[in-house]
């Protein structure tokens, strides 16, 4: 297996996709298709590249997900989590951190993602950015939240940006939550 560290979700994908475009030209395109010869070779490069790229990381079907839809796969991801009770945000940080890295190995997974003076809980490469909040039970938390949003906006343009809410919330500062968010 490749280093994995090296190889990217969308080194992934295209390499796969090269692999079924020359087996689909072997096939369906009548030039190819007419000289048996240069059919199989067409069919080995395909078969080869296909092979490269579904053995360069653990879990090829993940990676390609990933590559076509970041947000939606870390969301995924996230619902799968089941972290342990913590006190404290950053140990929740630090459990869902070394769950990405698990899951995600072919992506650098960044703690305390920085750009600027503004900093997120978690970055998934450059295309996706995780903020953590342990219990909205209060107007100032919210307004925090609300402000850095309005500053991610601001520093990363239209990056996903993803709240994970740990702990308990109070119903109508997620209600508000949830009308502000329309907005993003």
């Amino acid at each position: 297996m490749a280093n994995v560290a090296s190889v990217s979700a969308s080194k992934v994908f295209y390499r796969v996709l090269i692999g079924f475009v020359f087996m689909g030209a072997a096939l369906i395109y009548e030039p190819v298709a007419r000289d048996q010869n240069l059919q199989v070779f067409a069919v080995l490069i395909g078969a080869a590249f296909l092979i490269w790229g579904l053995r360069a990381v653990p879990n090829p079907r993940l990676a390609l997900r990933y590559h076509l839809n970041p947000r939606k796969t870390v969301a995924d991801l996230i619902r799968e989590w089941t972290p342990q009770p913590a006190r404290l945000e950053s140990e929740y940080e630090r459990s869902l951190h070394q769950f990405l890295k698990s899951k995600l190995p072919f992506e650098r997974i960044t703690r305390q993602y920085g750009s600027g003076r503004i900093k997120c809980d978690l970055a998934i490469g450059t295309k996706v950015m995780l903020e953590l909040k342990n219990g909205l039970r209060t107007t100032s938390k919210l307004q925090r939240l609300l402000g850095q949003l309005d500053l991610y906006r601001g520093e990363w343009g239209r990056k996903p940006v993803i709240i994970v809410l740990l702990g308990t919330s109070e119903e109508d500062l997620l209600h508000t939550l949830n009308g502000s968010l329309r907005k993003y």
